[in-house]
């Protein structure tokens, strides 16, 4: 019996999961999985996490990567998102849940990106839409 919530310990046994390499390992990973509690933080049980993954189609739902094993969740309602792969479950967290902290980043993204523009058959240049152009190499 530890000393914290049933919700962060059963995130943490959720987190020490291994990925499955080939089929033994997978099943194996699902057994450990199944032993994970489910229904108290998250009101969703074993057959739920399986059909909800199975409506995935067996993917992360931002990135695809197969077998996610993380179930989102809104941290304000509680209500159950949906099933992510380790490293996308926390980007919602990371901008607060928001859609327009999200969008801003996107953006943000898109015109800091370099990119590579055809300038004459064979020839590209770097070019980014906001910043210029690259850093000469001898600098």
């Amino acid at each position: 019996m530890g000393n914290g919530s049933g919700a962060a310990s059963s995130v943490r046994a959720a987190r020490a999961l291994p990925r499955p390499t080939d089929e033994r390992d997978q099943a194996a990973a699902l057994r450990r999985r199944s032993r994970v509690p489910l229904r108290r933080p998250y009101g969703i049980g074993r057959k739920g996490f399986d059909e909800l993954l199975a409506a995935q189609g067996g993917v992360c739902a931002v990135c695809d990567v197969p077998d996610p094993e993380h179930l989102d969740h809104d941290h304000r309602t509680g209500w159950v998102r949906g099933i992510l792969c380790f490293n996308c479950n926390g980007g919602p967290g990371r901008f607060r849940d928001s859609p327009e902290r999200l969008a801003r980043a996107i953006t943000y993204l898109r015109g800091t990106t370099w990119q590579r523009v055809l300038i004459h058959p064979g020839v590209y240049q770097m070019c980014s839409p906001t910043r210029g152009r690259p850093p000469s190499p001898r600098s």
